[in-house]
Formats: structure tokens, sequence, C-alpha cells
């Protein structure tokens, strides 16, 4: 006699193992083998269905009616009367930028002072990616007496709770979608909880390609250093060199945020203009699109740095430069180097298109 390892199928709120006898073999059965036994093949191929059109038709949606568009999608899969899709930050606990469907916008007001009480956002934060229902987590009876039902929940008729956490890879931030129903009789189902939870992780990736095609679509901006922030200067997508550049200048960057001289051009929706850096700042709503100018290149160089790779990039060897401007081949590949990793390229070819404005 054996035993099978597995969480039992429903238990949510405590997330314990179990321990279950069977006549042979040892097996380990995860969680959501054991809970997607339940769910029907009719409830697969709906599900499939609509991944397919949301990222099919989606692609056509402007950024500023996405979420509206994708929840009325959701919408024939899964029913819900209102909903809050949004950013916050984990520490300290603070709502960033948040979407309401079918709901009173003073929940952005009364809800803060409730943040840290508030259980359902408390089994969120711990299990990133798992949808959590409510009714997992507590009885009926419980809940309605809570401070939290009797001054939030029933004005805004939050009778049930489905919801969903993923965090962003760029910041601190995690994106999070809770549905809410204003019937007390009709919990969430299992299965309805396994739907969101499948359905989610796209949602927030058709959300960030929605983003990014719209701003990488604005004309003359386009670059190989580029961000979008929210506007406190919170990070939500950054390329690579973007972050490198940024890990030059502010060695000490923690990169969650922008750095602190940033701040006042960016959240200003004004271009930012230094010795060492320029930036054009494009708004769009809460977000902000920053973009280093082209004719700010050679400014994130020294005038000799920036003298060494001009040359270098139209053809002329280490030698020719050294000769040219009185300075040792070795000086000259140091400063190359150091040309290379402040602009983020990697040869000369990328440096001579960098140069151009070209990326």
């Amino acid at each position: 006699m054996a035993v099978c390892v597995g969480r039992v199928a429903g238990s949510c709120k405590t997330q314990e193992w179990c321990i279950c006898t069977i006549t042979e073999g040892i097996v380990a059965a995860p969680i959501l083998w054991c809970r997607m036994r339940n769910m029907l093949m009719v409830d697969a191929y709906a599900l499939n269905r609509l991944i397919l059109r949301m990222y099919r038709e989606g692609r056509e949606v402007p950024l500023g009616s996405f979420q509206a568009w994708a929840l009325e999608q959701l919408q024939s899969l899964l029913a819900f009367d209102s909903a809050w899709w949004g950013n916050a930050a984990v520490e300290p606990p603070a709502l960033h930028e948040v979407f309401l469907h079918n709901c009173d916008e003073s929940i952005l007001r009364d809800y803060p002072p409730w943040l840290e009480q508030d259980f359902f956002r408390a089994a969120l934060v711990a299990s990133p990616g798992v949808t959590v229902n409510m009714s997992d987590l507590t009885t009926r009876a419980r809940y309605v007496r809570t401070a939290l039902y009797r001054q939030l929940g029933r004005r805004f008729k939050v009778e049930w709770s489905l919801g969903t956490l993923q965090m962003e890879p760029s910041s601190s931030l995690y994106e999070f979608l809770t549905l809410w129903r204003h019937d007390r009789r009709r919990p969430f189902s299992e299965a309805e909880r396994q739907i969101k939870e499948l359905v989610m992780p796209h949602l927030v990736e058709m959300h960030r390609a929605v983003r990014l095609r719209h701003f990488l679509r604005i004309p003359n901006v386009i670059n190989r250093e580029w961000a979008v922030v929210d506007a406190r200067g919170i990070l939500h997508e950054a390329s690579p060199a973007f972050l490198a550049l940024m890990s030059i200048l502010w060695p000490h960057w923690p990169g969650s945020a922008l750095p602190e001289p940033l701040l006042p051009s960016v959240c200003a929706g004004q271009a930012y203009l230094s010795s060492e850096l320029r930036l054009d700042v494009t708004s769009c709503g809460h977000l902000r699109y920053l973009s280093t100018r082209s004719d700010g290149v050679l400014a994130q160089l020294s005038p000799r740095e920036g003298e060494v790779a001009t040359r270098y990039a139209k053809g002329e060897t280490y030698s020719a430069i050294a000769s040219s401007l009185s300075l040792s081949p070795a000086t000259v590949r140091n400063h190359i180097a150091h040309c290379f990793r402040k602009l983020g390229v990697n040869n000369k070819a990328e440096l001579a298109h960098r140069l151009e404005g070209k990326a």
C-alpha cells in the first residue's frame, strides 16, 4: 500500500497538502491537476475560443479602450456585475492606476484606509498567479460581519469576489483584476475560478502588448532606449538599453521608479534636458513614453568620447584616430569600450546606427 500526495480540490483557503491512500504507486498530484478534472471539455473549448478571439481582435483596440473591451469579452464566458483592474504596490501598500467597470469612482477614495485590513487582498498578494475565490477564504456569515463589508462591501455591492494578481517584471508593481457579483445568492464556482486563473496571464500580456504597440507606433521617437512610466515615475516597461543607461548615470539606482532628477519633468509631461541626458516625453493619459533624443546621443558621451566614437563609426582605425587626436591606441580602445557601454551597443555597425539616430 502506498500514498498519493496532493492538495485537496477546493482547499484554496488552506493551501495545505493532504495524503490519501491508494493501492499502488506514489504519485505527486498538484492542485491544478486535481481541480482540472472537474473542468468540462466544453468549458475548455469555450475558453480557448475566447482567448483566440481576444488575441486576434485585440490588435485593433486602442489602448484607452482595451480594458473595457477585454472585460466585455470576458463577460461572454464568466458572468460578473462589476470589476476593478489596475496596478498597485506591495510595499508600501498603495493603489496606483485603476480601471473601474460598473463601479462608483468613490471606491478609489474610500478603499485605501482599509487596504491593509483587506483579507482578500492579502490572499492575492500571498499567491501571485493564483485566482482566489472569496468563498474559499471565508463563509458568507463571517464576511457580512466584518467591518470591511459593513463599511465598503455593502455600499459597493461586493457580495462575492474573484481575483487574480500578476507581478510586473519591470517594476515593483503588480497588476490585478477582481470581478464582483452583487447577488449574494450567486457565489463564483470552482469552474469559474479555473477559467479566471487560466485567462488572467493572457489578459495581462495582451494589455502589455497593446500598451507597447501604442507607444512604439509614435513617429520619430522609436529608440533603443525607451521606457513606459506612469505619472508617478513608476516603470511599467523599459528596454534593456534604457535600464543600462539609467544604471550608468545613477549607479545606485534601485530600478523600480525613475531616478529622482527625472521626476519633475517626466511627471509634468515635459522633456528632460541635461548635459548627460536628453529625454523626450510623450503623454498618453496617466502613462508617459520616454525616449532618448536622437540629438542627445553624443550628449551621453564626453567630448573626447564623442569625437572618438564619430571617427570610429565612420571607419577610421584605432591607429588613425590615435594619430589624429594625439592619443595612444590603447586610450582609443578604452574610449570606444566606454562608448559601447554608455550607448548600449555591441559593435561598430550598431554604433554607427545609434549616432545616425536610427536606433
